[in-house]
């Protein structure tokens, strides 16, 4: 019986505790405000930011890279490809997602044609 009482309590409080804080009015300075739409302003103008991209293979041979990069336009039209070289590997890494999930999503389709393809956290064209 006690116990039933807790949770009595304890749902009482949590009501009471909502309730509270709906009732909190929350005031915001001018300052904040033109700072907040500043930064808004200039993610619209910036052209790249950190996301996620999917890497399909990595070599140290060029022409391997890109030809594997040329294959890639055909099976999957609706990601974009890249290859970043990074001594002494180039690697070819397709998508601009901005979230992990957004990610995973397409390398569960990838992943049937490229077995040892990843998520990798790089730096994204921003649409």
């Amino acid at each position: 019986m006690e116990l039933s009482g807790f949770k009595s309590g304890l749902i009482i409080l949590c009501c009471f505790l909502c309730t509270a804080l709906k009732a909190q009015d929350v005031k915001q300075s001018a300052a904040v405000t033109d700072v907040v739409e500043k930064y808004t302003q200039y993610q619209k103008k910036n052209e790249y930011g950190q996301g996620y991209r999917i890497q399909i293979s990595y070599s140290n041979n060029r022409d391997e890279v890109y030809k594997a990069k040329a294959k890639l336009y055909g099976e999957f039209t609706d990601y974009q490809s890249y290859v970043e070289y990074e001594q002494p590997s180039y690697k070819l890494r397709i998508g601009d997602f901005k979230t992990r999930l957004e990610a995973t999503a397409a390398l569960n389709q990838v992943i049937t044609l490229y077995q040892g393809a990843f998520i990798v956290r790089d730096r994204i064209k921003i649409k």
